[in-house]
């Protein structure tokens, strides 16, 4: 009972409060996408990658590029030279091809942390180069190890140790002599996301007081005039952090709140440049290539061989060369296209989230709950497209998956909700339908269309008219109020007793009563239901009249006439207007028989067809029928008999069983002889 009533009160609350309905819809779908997130964070955080990695695909560049130029130590290197590590001698001798090339840049994404024979040599091809040349370390930044190998070179002095520097543990350096022999030198200790990707590297490392650049940004300092600069994004739009470039204008890099750097996949696979070590140690140039292709270009020394354990999983592909992230990384920052996520990306997302929501919000108050899934897929779509087309023309990173994730569900749940409403609002419809018509007609009435024919049937039932007698004279003398919960005692009890016997009640008007048994609901034993009905209704109801002594009016009765036969019942009337009632003349002869209560002093009134229908012995089940004679009913051609009860009280009642004894109590004390 208790469980009922608070569904009761919930869906009450629902209809007639549909804005906090709404809210509240609202406030789940937020809750849900945040459990969502709480969940799991790595599977969005991987999705949302891996939309950015398929834009990479898209948009990467097919037209060749020649500024950045990969010199592989691949597999052919390894058969036609040896395998690695190489000597010394020979990486001199590959160094000092690369001068007589002309190249502007040399980075080394390899590593020489121990002393070897040949080292003076290398060293000085090293500095002798026309280009400068940039050696490679790698830190530990993940706590992997605490070992520290050769001798850190590359810090920017001008930076000290501060945020958003990442903090290492370890590091694999160069051996003194070589790392004082290049011009600079920069990490190359790539970042890992949670599917094993790259597609950050940390910008600045700090290591002992000290700050070191990554490997492509080492690289493009030399080409400055000054020294670096770290600045704090200023305006929502701009990224966490910025190094600036002296006399490299427009090269400015963002970085993220942790000091990561996004590669900028910008180029694809094929179009870059690769020429194999041992072909240019062998003075042999690719087919259509020719030595005046690496006059000027930036070259990376790096290796594609099997085995060199420098194969690493990026947006364009699954095992690639990590030489082919530096790469993308000088040529975006050389384009001035380092991608970044502006650091008032949240408030961004938040304004647009709650605008989504507020026209998500205004469609469900329009009461079309089809429109709201369409629309949450649309706006989660847009957000996706802002994304995206951020990333393509801007190479701005936004995160628009969450937000996307959220119309979803919001959609979702306030399509739901409306829908539940749209249920509730039909239930309730129903039931107050149910309320002027009974349930059987009222399901008709709701699932048919409406029409002008007449929708009715002829069948075998039983009428029972009620009214209250002098109640139009209590009505004169008593309030409104007073008169109205008369009625609606009436009203209620005499329906609730009609229904508990099998009847349904048809109208209600007035301060009378029409009701139908073995109407639209069946009815086996009618007659003997409607008695029993007629019986209930004068106990129950005359006990809930008013006294009307103290007002000087006749007392208020009730009148009940009964007839059985055939009539119609069914739905009359044009379709924007009809009338759902039962017709014939078994109705008129109740109505007849009602009215002429009053004039015979009998509360309950038969006619000839209920008693034929009773059969040949009506006194069975206490039903004893007396003749009061014939009268002729108004609107008659012909007297008929009319019956009436001899016992309004079931004999054996207990209400019946009261009244006898009130009875012979009275009758003893009026018959005791005086004193």
């Amino acid at each position: 009972m208790g469980a009922m009533t608070v569904r009761q009160s919930l869906s009450q609350r629902l209809l007639d409060h549909p804005w906090q309905a709404r809210l509240c819809y609202l406030v789940t779908a937020v809750l849900l996408w945040y459990g969502l997130q709480a969940v799991a964070p790595q599977l969005l955080g991987k999705l949302q990658e891996h939309g950015r990695d398929l834009v990479w695909r898209i948009q990467a560049s097919s037209t060749p590029e020649q500024r950045v130029v990969l010199i592989d130590i691949d597999d052919a290197s390894l058969q036609a030279v040896g395998p690695w590590p190489w000597p010394r001698t020979t990486m001199a001798d590959l160094s000092q091809a690369l001068d007589r090339a002309g190249v502007g840049l040399k980075l080394f994404d390899v590593v020489f942390p121990d002393a070897r024979p040949g080292d003076s040599e290398l060293a000085t091809a090293l500095r002798a180069g026309a280009g400068p040349s940039v050696l490679a370390q790698v830190f530990a930044l993940r706590g992997e190890t605490q070992l520290r190998l050769g001798s850190m070179a590359g810090a920017w002095s001008s930076l000290g140790c501060q945020l958003p520097a990442v903090p290492a543990q370890g590091v694999i350096a160069n051996q003194e002599m070589l790392a004082h022999s290049a011009a600079a030198a920069g990490h190359i200790t790539p970042t890992l996301d949670a599917d094993g990707s790259v597609r950050r590297v940390a910008a600045l490392v700090c290591m002992d007081g000290s700050t070191y650049p990554a490997l492509a940004l080492a690289g493009l300092a030399t080409q400055a005039s000054a020294a670096p600069q770290l600045q704090p994004g200023r305006h929502w739009y701009e990224p966490a952090w910025r190094i600036t470039l002296p006399g490299l204008p427009g090269l400015d890099i963002g970085l993220d709140a942790q000091g990561q750097m996004r590669v900028p996949f910008q180029a694809s696979r094929h179009s870059l440049l690769r020429i194999s070590a041992a072909d240019l140690l062998n003075g042999r140039w690719p087919q259509g290539l020719s030595p005046e292709a690496l006059e000027g270009a930036w070259v990376v020394v790096g290796a594609s061989a099997f085995g060199m354990a420098d194969i690493v999983p990026i947006a364009l592909g699954e095992a690639v060369s990590g030489s082919e992230v530096h790469m993308q990384l000088l040529l975006g920052m050389v384009d001035g296209r380092i991608p970044y996520a502006p650091q008032g990306q949240m408030m961004l997302w938040s304004v647009l989230s709650l605008v989504a929501l507020g026209v998500l919000g205004w469609l469900s108050a329009r009461r079309q709950p089809w429109e709201l899934p369409v629309v949450s897929v649309v706006l989660a779509c847009s957000m996706l497209g802002l994304q995206v087309w951020a990333q393509w023309a801007h190479h701005l990173i936004l995160d628009g998956l969450a937000p996307a994730l959220l119309m979803l569900i919001s959609g979702l749940m306030l399509a739901l909700g409306e829908q539940t409403r749209t249920l509730l609002e039909k239930q309730r419809i129903y039931s107050n339908l149910a309320s002027y018509v009974t349930d059987p007609v009222a399901e008709k009435i709701a699932l048919q269309a409406p029409t002008d024919a007449i929708q009715a049937r002829r069948c075998e039932l039983t009428v029972l008219a009620v009214d209250l007698k002098n109640f139009a004279r209590y009505c004169q003398v008593c309030s409104p109020e007073d008169a109205a919960t008369v009625l609606h005692r009436f009203f209620a009890g005499a329906s609730s007793i009609i229904e508990a016997h099998g009847g349904m009640v048809e109208e209600l008007w007035g301060d009378s009563l029409l009701a139908v048994f073995n109407g639209e609901q069946p009815c086996a034993d009618h007659p003997q239901a409607a008695i029993a009905a007629a019986r209930a209704i004068w106990q129950h109801c005359s006990a809930q009249l008013p006294n009307t002594q103290a007002l000087g009016i006749e007392p208020i009765t009730l009148g009940l006439g009964l007839e059985s036969g055939q009539a119609m019942i069914g739905s009359f009337g044009a379709a924007r207007r009809r009338v759902h009632t039962v017709l014939g003349p078994v109705v008129n002869t109740a109505l007849q028989l009602r009215s002429l209560t009053a004039e015979v002093s009998y509360s309950v009134l038969l006619g000839a067809g209920m008693v034929k229908c009773l059969g040949a012995q009506p006194d069975t089940a206490h039903i004893h029928i007396k003749n009061l004679g014939q009268f002729l009913l108004p609107g008659a051609l012909h007297p008929s008999n009319v019956y009436t009860l001899r016992y309004i009280l079931q004999p054996g009642d207990p209400a019946d069983q009261r009244t006898l004894a009130y009875l012979q109590q009275n009758m003893a004390a009026f018959t005791k002889p005086a004193a």
